[in-house]
């Protein structure tokens, strides 16, 4: 017996994973977790006769000749299986988590730095020149729509997208991976959802927004990593924690949900014992209180999360003013040799007192008082920020009011200036313009 497996609680991408993984080992069996995660169940219970998966019971007992593991390269994520199969078989891996465990004795593990692990399947079903059924295909497109964030996670790569073309060219129905998506689908969900905004935490750390809450439950229900992911969505935090206990089963969930650059979630809950990626992550503990471990996830966030991206990280301190008394026609003159469009503007002292822009020089024009001083025409109402100013906070500036550059002051000198490019660049993870990465 040959047979492919994928980890335990199985989600959408390792479902998609395994679809993939029969089309590249004809003859190969595969077998389903005795967990299926609540996420994926609904495509997993309309999928059931076409996916023919052999249960745990079907695998006792019977003498395996090879083995491929698909998203995880860890032998305790595989542990049920193992445990019915003797002696152990040849093993070849398929996985895209490399912070994770490799401790499959004698796996040879095949890798690469994609969102999703059926986007690595899929490459190698494109080199292979491969032709998939729509069924198959609209398995594996829904995979890594779940695991790359429909595409937003930041370990999303050009192979992902590529993998999503070639899908939908093999037939993937989007209208179903839509469905099998969805993310809040009963009452208890929506209700679920009310509650957890309501009992949210907010706490700066680091810089960083970071939200935090607890629930107690009597057992562990379906659809909880659906419900966070919608509270993240809404709130749009830096990061976020959500902590549930299960009292009747003593145990402990946490799911972690990020989105700014640097904040690796599956790091600090591989600290739990936890799992998944930089932007996603998941851990049960069992027989730990619910409480205690809440206490203990807010004190790892204040010291394993890294400082946040600053002003004084992405300014250019080489910054270029318009004086106060210079007049408006040797400003204009300025700002067209600099190929700028708007500048500080500082008084005698070198002090920030006002910004000048093209709109003001043209409204000078207009009325012909181009001698006039660039204080009668400057705007004294400068929006600037501090050098110690997180990303978020330069962010929510350049949302609400209309400016090109944020200047950065300290004790009312202008120290440097972030500009709308700066921004955007560290915002995509990206190191400053002529800086190395």
């Amino acid at each position: 017996m040959r047979i492919i497996v994928g980890h335990s609680n199985m989600d959408l991408d390792c479902l998609g994973s395994l679809a993939l993984a029969r089309v590249l080992f004809p003859g190969y069996r595969a077998v389903r977790s005795r967990l299926i995660h609540p996420v994926a169940r609904t495509l997993y219970n309309l999928y059931v006769d076409y996916l023919d998966m052999a249960s745990m019971e079907e695998l006792s007992g019977e003498p395996v000749e090879k083995m491929v593991v698909v998203d995880t390269r860890s032998r305790a994520r595989i542990k049920e299986y193992l445990q019915a199969i003797e002696p152990m078989p040849p093993v070849e891996v398929w996985d895209h988590h490399p912070e994770d465990s490799s401790d499959i004795e004698g796996a040879v593990v095949h890798e690469a730095e994609v969102g999703a692990n059926t986007t690595l399947l899929a490459g190698e079903a494109m080199r292979r020149g491969c032709a998939i059924h729509p069924e198959d295909a609209t398995i594996a497109l829904t995979g890594i729509f779940a695991d790359t964030g429909n595409f937003t996670h930041e370990n999303v790569g050009s192979a992902d997208f590529e993998a999503a073309a070639w899908l939908a060219a093999q037939g993937a129905s989007l209208p179903l991976v839509k469905s099998f998506l969805r993310s809040l689908k009963d009452e208890s969900q929506i209700s679920l959802f009310h509650e957890l905004l309501n009992r949210l935490s907010y706490q700066t750390v680091h810089g960083h927004l970071v939200l935090t809450v607890y629930r107690e439950m009597e057992r562990q229900v379906g659809g909880l990593a659906a419900v966070v992911e919608k509270v993240f969505e809404v709130e749009s935090p830096d990061a976020l924690f959500a902590v549930f206990a299960f009292t009747r089963d003593n145990e402990t969930l946490i799911i972690a949900r990020s989105q700014a650059p640097g904040v690796d979630v599956s790091r600090i809950l591989r600290a739990f014992g936890g799992g998944g990626h930089a932007q996603a992550s998941s851990a049960l503990l069992k027989g730990e209180p619910g409480r205690k471990t809440f206490h203990a996830v807010q004190a790892c966030l204040k010291t394993m999360l890294a400082d946040a991206v600053s002003a004084v990280a992405i300014m250019d301190t080489r910054v270029d003013t318009i004086r106060q008394n210079w007049s408006l026609r040797d400003a204009s003159r300025f700002l067209e040799d600099s190929d700028r469009s708007g500048m500080p503007v500082t008084d005698p002292g070198g002090k920030l007192c006002g910004y000048l822009g093209l709109r003001n020089i043209m409204k000078a024009r207009r009325g012909g008082q181009m001698t006039a001083p660039v204080s009668s025409h400057m705007e004294r109402h400068v929006v600037a920020g501090s050098p110690s100013l997180s990303l978020r906070e330069i962010e929510n500036l350049f949302f609400t009011h209309t400016i090109f550059d944020l200047p950065i002051v300290e004790e009312g000198r202008i120290v440097g200036i972030v500009t709308r490019d700066a921004y955007l660049r560290a915002r995509a993870g990206l190191s400053p313009a002529g800086h190395a990465p």
